[in-house]
């Protein structure tokens, strides 16, 4: 039965792939990360040109770049050096946005923001590494444009790849308007947040550091959740966490024989140049 579902479903995609091809010129196309074959209906191209545009209002919904130069040119750093290893080559940008209110976020094509007041939560720089993985995870992975084909529709998706694309017309404002709105409160799946763990943890050990940062990152978050339920749920209703992601973060490490030469116990030594950096962040708001 398994077999004969699975050959149904192999022909769906084909299918799906050929009728795909006629009103746009992406299609199916194999995914970077995974290597399965998936159905795209914008280009990258598209992709590119959704984020930059929505970028700008992006930052605007989130409290602006935090005015330091300094702090600015250390994430972005931290971000190349991560996107250095991902497995799609992208023109990857890393923001540090000035929002109290903990969250990271992965426009299309590669733009990534994170809010100060997730930093603040955080104690080293191979969890601030562990975080970007993830989102940059995301972008690789093409999760974003997957979920907005989800949420808005395959030809909503499509007609406002088109407006952007062409920025001649006049309703390319609405269209931009209409991706931040649905990047805001895009969902990923728990499958989409385990496969970004994954590939967080990958490309941060690529970039030299240590993988235990993504176990880390989540033990911190999980026990903010607990001693601060508030605090994060905006995180959580978009990045869903639970002691399951921990626990295979944790499987993820023990089983590569890769990340054997690091230890959760290990120091991070970039963690005082973290800990300097993160004192430069403006203080958060009186609530």
């Amino acid at each position: 039965m398994r077999t004969r579902c699975a050959d149904i479903r192999g022909r769906m995609l084909l299918l799906a792939c050929a009728l795909a091809a006629l009103p746009v010129l992406a299609g199916c196309s194999t995914n970077p990360v995974t290597g399965r074959r998936e159905l795209i209906l914008i280009s990258g191209e598209q992709e590119v040109s959704m984020g930059k545009e929505a970028a700008p209002k992006f930052e605007e919904e989130f409290g602006g770049r935090v005015p330091n130069d300094q702090l600015q040119q250390y994430v972005q750093a931290v971000g190349q050096r991560v996107a250095a290893a991902s497995d799609r080559p992208m023109p990857y940008s890393y923001t540090l946005v000035a929002s109290d209110v903990p969250n990271a976020f992965a426009l299309p094509g590669g733009a990534i923001f994170i809010t100060a007041g997730l930093m603040r939560r955080m104690m080293n720089e191979q969890q601030l590494a562990a975080v970007l993985g993830h989102e940059t995870g995301h972008v690789a992975a093409r999760h974003s444009v997957k979920g907005m084909q989800q949420q808005m529709g395959a030809s909503v998706l499509v007609e406002l790849a088109g407006r952007i694309v062409a920025p001649d017309k006049a309703d390319v404002a609405q269209a931009v308007a209409k991706v931040v709105t649905s990047m805001g409160t895009l969902k990923y799946s728990r499958d989409d947040e385990y496969e970004a763990d994954q590939v967080g943890i990958k490309y941060a050990a690529r970039a030299g550091y240590n993988p235990w940062g993504m176990v880390e990152l989540l033990t911190v978050l999980k026990s903010l959740s607990e001693s601060e339920p508030g605090t994060l749920s905006e995180m959580f209703m978009t990045h869903p966490l639970s002691s399951k992601r921990i626990e295979q973060a944790q499987q993820t490490i023990q089983a590569d024989p890769g990340y054997a030469k690091w230890s959760p116990s290990t120091k991070d030594p970039a963690a005082d140049k973290f800990m300097a950096m993160r004192a430069l962040l403006p203080p958060e708001a009186k609530k």
